[in-house]
Parts: structure tokens; sequence; C-alpha cells
């Protein structure tokens, strides 16, 4: 029973990954394209997936727990479950699932990485141009007032005359 719901997890996971793998080669374009609305609407569609993620995550995390015991499964691996649950035969089977599993989650990472990349040199351009378009506060003289910042000189020093 338990390995039939750890595979429907580790499959469904690998079904998101790849998913939003699909959708960070969609931003990726649309950011190459600087089509700010495209990837805000692909934005909001990973919200879903991830939540979805987060859910298969404490449900293969529910079945470690109840397969390998309430002490060993938060510091428990794939590498734990699989030596205590699945047998010689399926390791095979197993292995492959999880080597699939991690090169998705790979991937995803470094096609994150790279729309990361992308989305910031973007805004370094923008920021760039709007700081040449900018009007910039310089003085076309060398020359300034000794007195720029003192306080103005007055008419009256302050002091009283008693000679009138």
């Amino acid at each position: 029973m338990s390995l039939e719901r750890m595979k429907e997890t580790m499959t469904a996971m690998l079904q998101c990954h790849d998913a939003l793998y699909a959708l960070a080669i969609e931003k990726r374009e649309a950011i190459k394209k600087g089509d700010a609305l495209a990837v805000s609407e692909i934005s909001k569609k990973e919200n879903p997936l991830v939540e979805q993620l987060q859910q298969l995550e404490a449900s293969r995390a529910d079945v470690v727990q109840s397969d390998l015991g309430i002490g060993a499964a938060e510091d428990a691996t794939f590498s734990d479950w699989e030596k205590a649950v699945v047998s010689d035969e399926e390791r095979e089977d197993w292995q492959k699932i999880y080597l699939d599993l991690a090169n998705s989650v790979y991937t995803l990472k470094q096609a994150n990485k790279l729309n990361q990349e992308l989305l910031r040199d973007s805004l370094l351009w923008v920021k760039l141009n709007l700081n040449l378009l900018k009007p910039q506060k310089q003085s076309l003289n060398n020359y300034r007032n000794p007195r720029d910042g003192q306080a103005p000189l007055s008419v009256f020093s302050g002091r009283i005359d008693s000679r009138t």
C-alpha cells in the first residue's frame, strides 16, 4: 500500500516539475521579448503547481513517517526509506524514478536561475536607460560663490546704536 502511494506521489511530483519547467521555458521567451504581462500571467499559472508540489511533499513525508516511524521521518532520506521498504527486485525501478525526479528538479532549478539572471539584467538595463534620460544636475562653470551655504548678511548687525 505505501509503495503504491509513494509511487503515485513521486510520479505526480515529476509531472508537476515537468509542467513548471515548461512554464519556465515560456517565461524565458517572454522575458527575452520584454513582455511583462506574459511573465505575470505565467507566474500566476505557476502558483497552483507550487501549491500542489507542497501538498505532494507533505504526502511523501507522511508515507515516510508511517513506514519508518515517528522519530526517523524528519531526517530520513529517500535512500533510507528505500532500504527499509523496497525489495531488492524493485530497487532498480525506484532508483529510476528517483533519478528522473532529481534530474527534473535540477533542470527546473537551472531554468529558474537563468530566468532570474535575465530578469536582473533586464532591470539593470531599464535602470541604466532611466539614468541616461534623467537630467543631471551639474553646474556648467567651475566657479562658485564662497559664501554659498552661509547665512546671508543682515542690514542690522544685531547691535543697538544708542547715539541717536
